[in-house]
């Protein structure tokens, strides 16, 4: 009967984790797979300006671009402007 109940306890101590560890794996694909399908816009300034942006909203990366233009470099960038700057990586499938 100990052995039993022993056995039982190691086996629940030792699915605990395995079931953890496959729902952190499970939950990662599903963020793989969904980032795989929403494209990635960046913008970049030009050299020597080391500045970067990079996000899957391409509005957010344009206000983040006119900010560091303005904060930065003291330059009002127009909508169209920014726009033009954005690159878009991966695509919607």
């Amino acid at each position: 009967m100990k052995n039993k109940m022993l056995a039982g306890v190691i086996t629940l101590a030792l699915a605990f984790p395995f079931a953890a560890l496959r729902a952190d794996e499970a939950k990662a694909k599903t963020e793989d797979h969904k980032e795989a399908k929403e494209p990635t816009y960046a913008a970049a300034c030009p050299s020597p300006c080391e500045f970067s942006v990079k996000s899957h909203d391409k509005k957010e990366v344009a206000a983040v671009l006119k900010e560091h233009a303005k904060s930065h470099h003291h330059m009002d960038l127009s909508d169209k402007d920014a726009d033009g700057m954005i690159k878009e990586h991966g695509a919607k499938k």
